[in-house]
């Protein structure tokens, strides 16, 4: 059984060492198709630092952080629905893989994911610098599902915004 686990994380910054997750949004899709359920999740990542330039990119409400689950039970959630050797993928996927990763460590979680990643970012460059898309498109997952015709119903972190 293959696995695509599609991920978008919002932090409360940049630095892995600082910061720390505050949502989890995913997609799965097993053996090519999509799963029925996604998952999101705000998280409370406990005692990390939070930046002003991040609360103005994500737009989450400090208290709305603060009253969420805690960062162990968000994963263990979203563990429970992952298979040992799932591809962690999205959007400047090594950026989310980072945080998750050292999540994990932090929560003593096992890490079950393949070393190989699947960044749609890297795959739409890749195709624009060939020629197959314009360079003039505004970089986003929803650009490429609109160029492609992929169907996007979820769009990731629906929840909140």
């Amino acid at each position: 059984m293959a696995q695509l686990v599609f991920v978008d994380l919002e932090t409360t910054g940049l630095d892995l060492e600082r910061h720390g997750i505050i949502e989890i949004a995913c997609i799965f899709e097993t053996d090519g198709k999509r799963e029925a359920a996604d998952l999101q999740s705000l998280v409370n990542p406990g005692d990390v630092e939070h930046t002003e330039d991040a609360a103005a990119v994500h737009k989450i409400p400090r208290g709305a952080i603060d009253m969420a689950p805690p960062l162990l039970e968000v994963l263990r959630q979203f563990d429970g629905r992952c298979v040992d050797g799932a591809i962690v993928s999205g959007w400047n996927t090594k950026f989310d893989e980072a945080f998750l990763y050292r999540a994990y460590r932090q929560c003593g979680l096992p890490w079950r994911f393949d070393y190989h990643i699947f960044d749609v970012w890297s795959l739409y460059k890749r195709l624009q610098l060939i020629g197959k898309l314009p360079t003039d498109l505004r970089l986003g997952l929803g650009t490429i599902a609109r160029h492609f015709n992929s169907c996007t119903t979820v769009k990731m972190g629906i929840g909140r915004r």
